[in-house]
């Protein structure tokens, strides 16, 4: 893995860490007890992506990010509850929250998908995303607007 693989891959692994955090923040607020499940078996696999990502970086000699970026997790957490304690519907506010945040993960993992020679490490993950965006998506829909 070239340096620069290593630190695109660094960054990724950072986002999904605390998109991670930010399910199990979410999974920690919600009402909802089959929505505090979907949230954490979102979280857990969220797990297994970023410690896929960190083994392949370790096994290629480079050392993997362990967490999140600093002050990234805090904002959008802090963003996250106050659109929440806004909400009419604090369930709903948390569900559109990370699907917006999914749309843009699964944007990244495209992105790199693309431009990157470690393109099946990449890959292999991002049908599991598109699945998890598109939990989160279905039940954004299916609250209505």
């Amino acid at each position: 893995m070239e340096r620069s693989s290593v630190r695109a891959f660094n960054s990724l692994i950072r986002r999904v860490i605390a998109d991670r955090d930010l399910y199990r923040q979410a999974a920690r607020g919600v009402r909802e007890p089959g929505l505090r499940v979907i949230l954490d078996e979102s979280a857990d696999a969220l797990s297994t992506i970023a410690a896929d990502l960190q083994g392949e970086v370790d096994s290629a000699g480079g050392r993997a990010a362990r967490a999140a970026g600093v002050g990234v997790n805090g904002m959008r957490g802090t963003m996250m509850e106050a659109s929440v304690r806004l909400s009419s519907d604090p369930d709903m506010s948390y569900v559109r929250s990370l699907e917006h945040m999914e749309r843009r993960l699964l944007h990244a993992f495209v992105k790199l998908e693309g431009s990157s020679a470690d393109r099946a490490l990449v890959t292999r993950h991002i049908a599991r995303l598109r699945l998890l965006h598109l939990d989160m998506t279905s039940m954004g829909r299916a609250a209505g607007p």
